[in-house]
């Protein structure tokens, strides 16, 4: 029994190993990308609201009629945002929503892992029997599924963001949208390719 745990621990240390180090560079990925993501969504938010510099213009020059003797305007009513921009937050913002919780996964995952390796502290044949039944457990959780779904979560944020960046960029000039299209549409072909032609 004590060989057969032995042996078990090896391949436990190895599977988890790898695991582990897997997680630790897509966590340090999530965090630079949602890191990036809020910087932009930060400046786009604002695109949903009414501009208060406009506001102000429009008080102070109602103010400055008055005094003048003629008759102020009225405040524009009923802001509406463009719905260019409506898209971009939506697309940033569900960026940002895939990025957290592929981190906040990966720290549920790393977690399970650590648990998966904890010593337990029985003879042999009862360590190998707990031993199995938490291998029993990962399997039917799906845990490695799960594990599988983190680098799937990124991808969606990081398309999600490209897709609202390249309508930030047609919306301002497309001097400049034109080759951060191109740069992003041979990347994501350049994906394509690597990830498929395994399947070939």
């Amino acid at each position: 029994w004590k060989k057969l745990y032995e042996k078990a621990g090896q391949f436990d240390k190895e599977f988890c190993g790898g695991w582990n180090s897997e997680i630790d560079a897509l966590l340090t990925f999530a965090g630079l990308f949602s890191a990036v993501v809020t910087a932009f969504t930060v400046e786009s938010y604002k695109l949903l609201q009414p501009d208060a510099q406009d506001m102000t213009n429009h008080i102070l020059m109602n103010v400055s009629a008055q005094l003048a003797g003629r008759s102020a305007t009225e405040l524009p009513s009923g802001f509406t945002p463009a719905p260019s921009s409506i898209r971009i937050n939506a697309l940033w913002f569900l960026s940002l929503t895939f990025s957290l919780t592929a981190g906040l996964v990966g720290i549920l995952c790393k977690q399970w892992l650590r648990h998966y390796q904890q010593d337990i502290s029985k003879p042999p044949k009862e360590a190998l029997a707990m031993r199995q039944f938490r291998y029993d457990s990962f399997v039917q959780c799906r845990v490695m599924d799960i594990l599988n779904a983190l680098p799937v979560l990124l991808g969606l944020g990081l398309i999600l963001f490209f897709v609202g960046l390249i309508d930030f960029l047609q919306g301002l000039d497309v001097k400049v949208s034109i080759p951060v299209t191109t740069f992003i549409g041979v990347g994501f072909g350049f994906l394509v390719v690597t990830t498929s032609a395994p399947a070939f």
